[in-house]
């Protein structure tokens, strides 16, 4: 018997436009779309596949429609050329969860998350807003808010506004189970400990 295994994707899905327009929105957003299909309606030009490559994307080229729940969103020309958001005006909401994040979970939100369980292998964690995990922390976490703050880290995957934590910076959160504080002034990674 085909041993098969059902999977629920969620994708990003590409119209035709300008290539460098494309080009731009990969570089920038290359670390949350690691996460993700992304699906192109045309044949993709031979610099925007070098890109996916060069990062590693999961993609498909097809002019078939599919179904699925859609999310309208901006072009990716009014996406790159949009000012950010002034938060002070738009403050975001913050969900708390008491229970442990099982293997398998995917939480995608736009609050700031608080954890106080444990966060298991293979769970995967994606907020626009700061995170805060208390609990052990072995799942994969995307981060783009202003903080990100972890107590006892044993994951390698850790995504911190658009910056892949390197495995120097990933071995100062495994030295021990104080709570450590995440941050980034312009491009500089900032890991402050409390004692």
């Amino acid at each position: 018997m085909l041993k098969t295994n059902q999977k629920n994707v969620h994708a990003f899905e590409i119209e035709k436009q300008e290539p460098e327009a494309v080009m731009e929105f990969l570089e920038k957003n290359h670390a949350l779309l690691q996460h993700f299909l992304i699906i192109f309606k045309y044949d993709i030009e031979p610099e925007v596949k070098a890109i996916l490559h060069k990062h590693q994307l999961l993609f498909l080229e097809t002019n078939r429609a599919l179904n699925g729940r859609h999310i309208k969103t901006m072009s990716l020309k009014e996406e790159t050329n949009h000012p950010k958001p002034n938060h002070s005006k738009t403050e975001l909401k913050t969900t708390i969860y008491e229970r442990h994040i099982r293997s398998g979970e995917e939480i995608y939100s736009a609050n700031h998350l608080i954890f106080l369980g444990n966060i298991h292998n293979g769970a995967k964690i994606i907020s626009e807003g700061c995170v805060s995990v208390y609990g052990v922390c072995e799942g994969a976490i995307v981060c783009f808010g202003e903080r990100l703050i972890l107590k006892e880290v044993k994951s390698a995957q850790i995504v911190f506004q658009n910056k892949i934590l390197s495995l120097k910076e990933i071995e100062r959160l495994w030295v021990n189970k104080n709570i450590k504080i995440i941050t980034k002034n312009d491009d500089i990674l900032d890991i402050k400990e409390v004692l």
